[in-house]
């Protein structure tokens, strides 16, 4: 009983918090359109992002390791519910203290509990998630390499006190995004996609599952260099990026021979399906714009057009990969149904809007690149496509919320 009174602390918090988070990066869009003295636009931002990540992607992968991967025994710990609700409590006010004062004292000292508390969770899922295959491995990495990225974010008081917003202090927010990104969440994801498989009997590769994590372990950390090649490091950090980018393209190679395995077998219904491809063309997005971003002429263009390019790709992964991911797997688990016809048409609606905003920010961006005329109404178009973004997500994640109180 403790044990699904936790998931459902869990799940509801985090699409409260994404709800929220979403509703703050459509007043970002807004802001856009509609300039306003009262938005704090980087307060704002601050807001969105962290509470997006921590909040959501975080949250909802928690849920899901104790789903697929944790005994209810052991999930029923009390020093899991304390923990669980600490950090809760703790993005929660994260709502309200980036917004009114940004990152100051207030929203710092929540960011050191919800890191101290996520290590007393991150330490007691390394101890009881037990195993030596494949998806075991993913999670157990994922973990390891959270604890990495995590490491940034205690140096990087250091660099602001000795160096303030210096290239190392960017480059040191990159070396946790990136650890996040293509460490916790990748590994994580991919590691309750294949435990999925497994309890629905469906049969796959052992060695290509194997190859899979070899190579996509073997490329994270050198891929970290891509990262940095904004800051006129040595070409050798080029060469670096590109061979981590490759071996990222290997392993990308195995996962779809995983997939034309599982499409064989899949007894899922059409939604669930079409989320899998979805996310499986994010990803195939992502590596590719991995690569390209190891040659110096992406790498300059990209910056002068950061507000298209490199937002698009981080909506590309957060949108289109993680957040597709996540209600993937929660369908699955039947965390979220997607049955009635308000649900199918929030669904359609939110990869609507995912497809329309990445169109235009790579659109846009290439109309600058190539100096033709720009999309006159571009600002507007984005915000039609960010409302449609939230409209989405309300209705598939209210109707969950309201069965659930009901």
């Amino acid at each position: 009983m403790i044990f699904n009174k936790k998931k459902d602390i869990l799940f509801n918090a985090a699409i409260l918090l994404f709800l929220i988070a979403s509703f703050y990066g459509l007043i970002i869009r807004w802001n856009f359109t509609f300039p306003s003295e009262l938005i704090n636009y980087k307060n704002i931002l601050q807001a969105h992002s962290h509470v997006a990540f921590l909040g959501w992607g975080y949250l909802a992968s928690l849920l899901l390791i104790n789903h697929l991967f944790i005994k209810e025994k052991i999930a029923s710990l009390k020093i899991y519910n304390i923990a669980i609700r600490i950090i809760i409590i703790a993005i929660s006010l994260m709502l309200i203290s980036f917004p009114l004062i940004g990152y100051k004292s207030i929203s710092i000292v929540l960011l050191s509990v919800f890191g101290i508390t996520s290590y007393v969770i991150s330490f007691q899922l390394l101890k009881n998630i037990k195993g030596n295959n494949v998806p075991v491995k993913l999670i157990r990495y994922g973990v390891y390499y959270y604890l990495l990225s995590s490491l940034a974010t205690w140096f990087l008081a250091f660099v602001i006190v000795t160096q303030g917003k210096s290239t190392l202090y960017y480059n040191t927010i990159y070396f946790y995004l990136h650890f996040l990104y293509n460490g916790y969440f990748v590994f994580v994801l991919f590691g309750l996609l294949f435990k999925l498989f497994e309890n629905q009997q469906i049969i796959i590769s052992k060695q290509n599952q194997y190859r899979f994590f070899i190579f996509l372990n073997i490329a994270c950390i050198p891929a970290y260099a891509l990262s940095i090649l904004w800051s006129k490091v040595s070409l050798a950090f080029n060469y670096i990026g590109f061979f981590a980018a490759i071996l990222q393209l290997i392993s990308l190679y195995y996962l779809l021979k995983i997939m034309r395995e599982v499409f064989g077998e899949l007894k899922w219904n059409y939604f669930s399906k079409l989320l899998l491809k979805f996310l499986l063309g994010a990803y195939v997005l992502k590596i590719t714009f991995q690569i390209a971003s190891a040659f110096p002429y992406i790498v300059i263009k990209s910056l002068a057009l950061k507000h298209y390019f490199i937002i698009g790709y981080l909506h590309l992964f957060t949108l289109g990969f993680m957040t597709v991911f996540l209600m993937m797997l929660l369908i699955q688990i039947k965390k979220i149904s997607i049955k009635n016809m308000i649900s199918k048409i929030g669904l359609v609606t939110f990869l609507t809007g995912i497809v329309g905003t990445e169109f235009l920010l790579f659109y846009q961006g290439f109309l600058f690149l190539s100096k033709f005329k720009s999309l006159k109404f571009y600002n507007i178009e984005m915000l039609i496509f960010s409302v449609l973004l939230v409209i989405g997500l309300s209705f598939v994640f209210l109707p969950q919320l309201l069965k659930k109180r009901s």
